[in-house]
């Protein structure tokens, strides 16, 4: 890969930025009036966790929060400190000169949207966890995200000159102007909606055998068995949280060939701590979670038996995972489909990592939501 492509100009610009404290600047810059020292009152869309750990922080800096929203009925009438969660229609009254921070993975839309309502500013929390990580707590997404950026930005250009097809090279300048602007609208020419299952990229045969990591409730297994018709030799399942699995086993009590496994997938057989919440924060944390859940690797569930395709998508353990299915993978060069955006390090570690194992993958991106999830690099045989 040339770093002076014409097709991937924010490579070239990473190539020439200089330090994180350098990028942080520029950002603040361009975003006077949300930096800590200038924000006194702000509208807040979002009352999960992280929306709610944000709130919390404002009332703790004398931040005014004039209104805290969320269409979601289980959400509305909370509160935190003086503030209430009440729906978004309420910012139909609110003075369009108030700051509105959209505390969502996927808050595009809404952005867009409250944008095209006329308010003037518009943007999504964790450009103030980027802009300010001291003052307003990243989530693990975005802990260390431009240091990480512009740290490891040989190894970005490493990997652009691997990549097979430019829709990927035009994932990846996606990926990286979002890195250097938080800016979810650069996603928007690029997203490929179908995600685990991108079409064109391969096909699939009628004897396939299917790893899901991070199962949820068999979403992604549904959409596998939609995409072969039906025809597959045999599913495997890894859903750790107990109250998920519940589901999981549920939905698909009466297929033989889905085997649901109440696991964790890891680098080794034992026992780790899992967050127990049903989120999309629940992670295998080794230590600090609130139960104990027995985890597993593939090349012990395998047992040296053969396997066509593997999607992880396992809130940070990918690598972990990767690293006990190194049998698996040297053996049956599988297909593979692993989440890269967990923490800012993945996307270069997960593709080294299996060029290391098996340095014949042919290796694509896709983009695969309009937020900071969802971003799967593709290793393929």
């Amino acid at each position: 890969m040339n770093a002076s492509d014409q097709t991937m100009p924010w490579l070239r610009a990473l190539m020439a930025a200089g330090s994180a404290g350098d990028l942080r600047a520029s950002l603040l810059a361009a975003h006077p009036g949300l930096s800590s020292g200038h924000l006194r009152r702000v509208a807040v869309v979002g009352a999960r966790d992280e929306g709610r750990a944000f709130v919390s922080q404002c009332q703790h800096k004398g931040i005014e929060v004039a209104a805290w929203c969320d269409d979601n009925p289980a959400l509305l009438g909370t509160t935190e400190g003086t503030a209430t969660v009440v729906p978004v229609s309420r910012l139909d009254g609110l003075e369009r000169s108030v700051p509105v921070i959209v505390a969502s993975h996927r808050g595009r839309p809404l952005r867009t949207r409250l944008k095209g309502d006329g308010f003037a500013q518009v943007e999504l929390l964790s450009l103030l966890q980027v802009m300010e990580p001291d003052v307003f707590q990243p989530h693990m997404f975005f802990v260390e995200w431009l240091e990480r950026t512009v740290g490891d930005r040989d190894r970005i250009a490493r990997l652009a000159g691997r990549l097979g097809d430019d829709a990927s090279r035009r994932a990846l300048d996606a990926f990286i102007a979002f890195r250097l602007t938080v800016d979810p609208d650069h996603f928007v020419p690029v997203v490929d909606h179908d995600l685990y299952f991108p079409q064109g990229l391969f096909t699939f045969t009628g004897d396939e055998v299917y790893v899901d990591a991070g199962t949820f409730d068999g979403d992604s297994i549904r959409m596998f068995i939609d995409r072969v018709g039906g025809r597959y030799q045999r599913v495997i399942g890894f859903e750790p949280d107990p109250n998920t699995f519940a589901a999981l086993a549920a939905n698909f009590r009466g297929e033989p060939r889905v085997e649901p496994i109440n696991k964790g997938l890891w680098s080794e057989t034992g026992v780790l701590r899992f967050r127990n919440d049903a989120s999309r924060g629940s992670i295998l944390d080794g230590d600090g979670g609130t139960i104990e859940v027995p985890v597993t690797s593939l090349d012990d569930v395998l047992a040296g038996g053969r396997v066509t395709y593997v999607k992880m998508n396992i809130e940070g353990a990918e690598i972990a995972a990767l690293n006990g299915a190194r049998e698996a993978i040297r053996a049956w060069k599988p297909r593979l489909a692993i989440s890269v955006y967990h923490r800012p390090s993945d996307l270069c570690d997960i593709f080294e990592l299996i060029d290391a194992i098996r340095p014949d993958y042919r290796f694509f991106l896709r983009q695969q939501d309009e937020g900071v999830i969802e971003s799967v690099l593709y290793a393929l045989p």
